[in-house]
């Protein structure tokens, strides 16, 4: 059983994670290795590679995503509240 079943009411808040490129050379690359590294199965877009996460495990992906494709990460956690 998932916990996910259990719980019943509000679910968390996601915001997104990622990469911006400025054109698509690395984007299906990154994403790959993203996927085969990680076992993330993120959103590809036109420039953009994202990730929805929670708050609390915002840090962590973006981090991750950083170390693994070597490009700087955004984190809408970050960009759109306060830090704690």
């Amino acid at each position: 059983m998932n916990i996910a079943d259990l719980v019943t009411g509000q679910q968390p808040e996601h915001r997104d994670i990622g990469i911006r490129y400025d054109d698509r050379l690395h984007l299906v690359s990154d994403a790959k290795r993203i996927y085969l590294e990680l076992g993330i199965a993120c959103d590809l877009h036109e420039r953009s590679i994202s990730y929805a996460v929670s708050r609390h495990a915002s840090r962590w992906y973006a981090g991750a995503f950083e170390r693994l494709t070597g490009h700087i990460a955004y984190n809408e956690w970050e960009e759109t509240s306060p830090a704690p």
